[in-house]
């Protein structure tokens, strides 16, 4: 997945701090060059000129060079913790979806049947005053059921409840595809039920991690006092539900670990389930869930479905009641009362670095979308995404899939039996652009009258559809984002790329920019980018039908190896913020992307520029290149200030390394990127030692 940042219209995890946007968030435009005419005509090409620094040498530093203006004079707004291309644009999308909402909340959207739902739930988040008379009170018969635990089955069935309304104590259930039967729904059941962001935030003693465990602990405290316990109470009850936590955080698979598909497909089945966790009542637990009849099961390890039916039955009564309620209470807080969400964000600030909460309006924009998404996307698609924008993403699809076809051609690596297999996945690869062909329905009803139920009625509703996919065929058309989006996704087990319409937006790509500008951005570091993603250290495991299956050869498999390891040892190297460095590992897959996908559009873009009639492609504008053009469009699209909080817990978590990585990392293994900017030998971003793996 490219992840650009989070969904643009979804909220973080623990405290609903938003990834990008925002009106308060600003760069200044300072000219980098005194030459005005030359400014203008990058600009109209699809560069930021004024982001970049010419001060500093393309060969020295790249990132420094394309994005040192957007760094020296971007603010980071108080309630964000980043800045960036990505957040200007997702922006744009954030305030389109407001003024809908806004209007359709005053009855002020014509010809719009979707206009009522869409305002009314709107209307419910913005009622504050409504949401502050109720306190906690919607929680109340959550609080109930737990207050009824007294032992293991007693527990057993609260778990089940909670479930039903979409917690996860313990662990998780979804639909999702066989990874041995591409062709069959499955019920996947994984890890779940810890609130730090990883498990290693349990047990690491480096960094800030020291700090934010104590952090969290004391904000548990204060989350059970605000619901109405006393300080010794939260303290105890608090001390519980950490030390259940902890436990579940020590059976739980690492981030590195949960990479490897084959370490998280264990398709025991039914009968398996029952037998490898028997202590919990799985009959029922199906059954109230809805899908009473499933026998084909998944779960992540087989080691942790037994591990927490064990703590289950082992656990006082009064520790799992502490386990249970923070769960509700902490995945609830944000549709609370203010002195809850605060609480919340206190604690998310931690992580981020993000000084303020959002404003309610963003928040509930971000909701909205995340309930009802593709009802809100469709006046945004009316008004933002063009037929021509969509034409022109599936030409320059073609374009950088015929580089990859002639890339595995000639690939060394890769033998005769294997590249037929490649080619193969590459001809089946689907592409979906913009937005479905058909609209996802949302049959709940909404009401101005409670917040809290209508995020309940989503969230059954969300509940009811997925897990009714088990058992029935395959839909490839299901998109996992919504369209305004600035994001884009490859999904193995389907085999297809999906380019949300917020990607395909100005200043990422648009239908009057230089063509290098759209090859180096949306072609490289998008398109070829989820293009690899079906060949990396995941993808290569899945073949072009969507199956886990291990068709390359041993020989071809072990030479991949050997240039995944030199990708791996490259951004080990590198540094998020001082004394913590990048996890090579864990980033490997969305690396291997970054660079072929620049790669192999540059070769793309060569290819269909010599196509093209004489005198039709520019070969200089504003002084630049159209060779030089297209590595700046590239690394403008990362042009990003984020806070050390938010750059520690990325390189801690996240499978993407931070963006200014994402752009020299990337540079320094472009075989072309010398030549075009006339580099010595040597130079920086020209080493002579470097990766290639496409």
């Amino acid at each position: 997945m490219k992840m650009r940042a989070l969904s643009i219209l979804s909220v973080a995890s623990m405290a609903g701090v938003l990834g990008c946007g925002g009106k308060h968030g600003s760069t200044k435009s300072t000219p980098a060059t005194s030459d005005p005419a030359a400014d203008k005509a990058l600009s109209s090409a699809g560069v930021m000129p004024e982001w970049i620094d010419r001060s500093v040498a393309p060969c020295d530093d790249f990132a420094a060079y394309a994005c040192g203006g957007f760094i020296k004079t971007a603010v980071i707004p108080p309630d964000r913790s980043s800045w960036s291309a990505i957040a200007i644009v997702s922006q744009r999308a954030e305030q389109f979806l407001h003024d809908y909402l806004e209007n359709a909340a005053a009855g002020k959207v014509a010809n719009d049947p979707n206009a009522q739902k869409l305002g009314d739930y709107y209307a419910a988040c913005m009622d504050e005053g409504a949401i502050e008379k109720l306190g906690v009170t919607p929680l109340a018969d959550y609080r109930k059921l737990i207050s009824s635990v007294t032992n293991a089955q007693t527990a057993a069935a609260a778990v089940i409840a909670l479930h039903r309304d979409g917690f996860s104590p313990f662990f998780g259930i979804g639909a999702g595809q066989d990874f041995a039967d591409a062709t069959r729904v499955i019920a996947n059941l994984d890890q779940a039920g810890i609130g730090l962001p990883d498990r290693d935030y349990y047990f690491g003693t480096d960094g800030s991690v020291p700090a934010t465990r104590t952090a969290y602990q004391q904000h548990m405290v204060r989350m059970f006092v605000l619901a109405g316990m006393s300080e010794a109470e939260a303290k105890t009850a608090g001390a519980d539900a950490f030390a259940i936590e902890t436990a579940l955080a020590k059976l739980q698979q690492d981030q590195v670990t949960r990479r490897d598909p084959s370490a998280v497909y264990n398709k025991i089945d039914r009968k398996g389930l029952e037998k490898n966790a028997s202590g919990f009542p799985w009959a029922k637990y199906l059954s109230e869930l809805g899908i009473p009849s499933v026998t084909d099961i998944s779960v992540n390890s087989t080691e942790y479905f037994t591990g927490w039916v064990k703590l289950l039955a082992s656990e006082k009564p009064a520790a799992l009641q502490a386990y249970l309620w923070w769960n509700v209470l902490s995945d609830s807080a944000n549709i609370l009362a203010k002195p809850f969400v605060e609480e919340n964000f206190a604690m998310a600030k931690l992580l981020s670095g993000a000084k303020e909460l959002p404003p309610r309006w963003r928040r509930c924009v971000h909701r909205v979308d995340g309930d009802l998404g593709e009802l809100l996307a469709q006046p945004w698609v009316a008004a933002n995404f063009s037929p021509a924008s969509k034409a022109a993403a599936l030409d320059l699809s073609k374009s950088v899939m015929s580089a990859m076809d002639a890339r595995l051609t000639t690939l060394e690596w890769m033998d005769d039996a294997t590249r037929v297999a490649a080619k193969e996945k590459l001809a089946g690869m689907a592409l979906l652009v913009g937005y479905p062909d058909t609209w996802r329905a949302y049959d709940f009803a909404v009401s101005r009258a409670s917040y809290a139920e209508n995020v309940k009625a989503a969230t059954r509703h969300d509940i009811r559809r997925n897990l009714g996919k088990i058992g029935k065929p395959v839909d490839r058309f299901d998109w996992q984002m919504t369209p305004p989006t600035v994001n884009a996704y490859y999904d193995p087990t389907l085999n297809e790329i999906a380019l949300p319409g917020g990607q395909l937006q100005p200043p990422f790509f648009g239908a009057t920019f230089h063509p290098a500008i759209n090859f180096g951005d949306t072609g490289g570091g998008t398109i070829g980018h989820e293009m690899t993603h079906g060949f990396d250290d995941e993808g290569s495991q899945f073949d072009a039908k969507g199956n886990l299956r291990d068709w390359w050869s041993a020989a071809t498999k072990a030479k991949f190896a050997t240039a995944t390891t030199c990708v791996e040892n490259q951004y080990s190297n590198y540094e998020a913020v001082p004394g913590v460095k990048l996890n090579g590992k864990l980033t490997a897959g969305e690396n291997i992307a970054d660079i072929g996908g620049v790669k192999l559009a540059y070769e793309a873009y060569t290819a269909w520029r010599a196509a093209q009639p004489a005198g039709t492609v520019a070969r200089t504008v504003g002084g630049m290149t159209d060779d030089q053009l297209y590595y700046l469009g590239y690394a403008q699209s990362w042009c990003s200030k984020e806070t050390a909080a938010q750059l520690e817990n990325q390189a801690r978590t996240n499978p993407h390394s931070p963006a200014k990585w994402r752009i020299n990392g990337v540079i320094v293994n472009q075989p072309g990127f010398a030549a075009a900017f006339k580099c010595a030998p040597k130079a920086a971003m020209t080493p002579d030692k470097t990766c290639a793996v496409w």
